[in-house]
């Protein structure tokens, strides 16, 4: 039996942007959420991030539900203004956020749900699940991986490219974020920096004629695939010319294409095409394997950086929390994951797991909006 203290309307489990701009819809519907935070800050893994992060969608299409992010934060938000908008949105809704509450499973009771958590369980009619699309780091098993004499992180575990001036460094992935690091890397006085590209990216600017990217982005999510991708490659070639003698090929699928077929976005371009230009970074094949202090390539050849950071993406980690409740996909994704209800699971919602070609804050709000409307009613 769950404490009457530790009923309430809705529980939202993750206090990242997913997660409070979930309760904020949800009190805007006059629903009192209680949200469970792992961490001991607001801001899920915000506060963590490196240091130079700037949010990859504009400001005006970033906030969530509450309150827009103020003007004075500029376009294109470093992560501490963003962690203070978290906060503030907290802070002026007085949303009732727990800190250390780690959720372990759910289960579903009469009426509505249980949650366990390390410190007790909670019951609600009303689960929003809301723990991060990049949750658990993913670093893959290359052989020699755990024997490498060098330094192997992975990019969620980066900070700061002042700690690693004078480095040889190579960075595996030519996503956001490894694009991005790479940039930090050799502008902050890395020796060498190289970057392991298995597949070329789509890279975009971050503006066009003064129109945000995201904007751009927010206005093709309806138009025809085919469109979206000769129009992106048409952009590619006049803003980038052509970057196959550097290293990157055009990518095997345009931007629209990618997108749903590996529900990944475009790169934005923050001065890495400029360092690529100007010898500051060095493009190698894909990594496979490592051999004591070197790092061997997919064509046979090895390198031997000091330091590697892997920028290989995230995995959600759902399945101990709802592996069970026939909700998920078989690659661990929700199977409903853009604010609508799963009609085998009544009450149960997930959010920041939409990722839209226009970005996955943006999403966020979208699907906020969508679940407290849905549980209004």
């Amino acid at each position: 039996m769950v404490e009457a203290s530790r009923t309430s309307e809705a529980i939202v489990i993750g206090g990242g942007a997913a997660g409070i701009g979930a309760a904020g819809a949800l009190g805007e519907q006059g629903i009192k959420a209680v949200v469970l935070e792992r961490g001991w800050r607001v801001g899920g893994s915000w506060p963590d991030r490196y240091r130079g992060l700037r949010l990859n969608t504009a400001r005006s299409l970033s906030h969530q539900p509450g309150k827009r992010i103020p003007r004075a934060a500029g376009r294109w938000v470093r992560r501490e203004e963003f962690v203070r908008y978290l906060a503030m949105l907290v802070s002026e809704a007085a949303l009732d956020v727990r800190l250390g509450m780690e959720v372990v499973r759910l289960e579903r009771a009469d009426g509505g749900w249980t949650v366990e958590t390390t410190c007790g369980d909670f019951a609600a009619a009303v689960v929003v699940v809301a723990t991060g699309y990049d949750r658990v780091p993913h670093v893959p098993a290359w052989p020699g991986r755990e024997g490498f004499e060098g330094e192997l992180l992975h990019s969620s575990a980066y900070r700061d490219a002042a700690q690693h001036a004078g480095s040889d460094a190579l960075v595996i992935g030519p996503g956001n974020s490894g694009t991005e690091i790479a940039t930090q890397l050799a502008t902050a006085g890395a020796r060498r920096v190289r970057l392991a590209v298995r597949t070329p990216p789509n890279l975009m600017p971050p503006t066009t004629l003064g129109v945000p990217a995201t904007w751009l982005a927010r206005a093709s999510e309806s138009a025809p695939t085919e469109l979206v991708d000769a129009g992106s490659r048409l952009l590619h070639r006049a803003v980038f010319g052509d970057l196959t003698s550097l290293g990157i090929p055009r990518a095997p699928l345009g931007i629209a294409s990618e997108h749903r077929k590996r529900g990944m976005g475009p790169v934005l371009d923050r001065g890495f095409v400029a360092a690529l230009k100007r010898g500051a970074i060095e493009i190698v094949p894909a990594v496979s394997g490592f051999d004591g202090a070197a790092v061997e390539l997919s064509d046979g050849s090895t390198i031997e950086p000091d330091l590697v950071i892997a920028a290989t993406g995230f995995r959600h980690g759902l399945e101990p929390l709802a592996g069970h409740l026939g909700v998920l996909d078989e690659r661990g994704r929700p199977l409903v994951r853009d604010g609508h209800a799963d009609q085998n699971a009544p009450g149960l919602f997930f959010n920041g797991f939409w990722f839209p070609l226009s970005g996955q804050l943006p999403g966020m709000r979208r699907s906020s909006r969508r679940i407290a409307a849905l549980v209004a009613q």
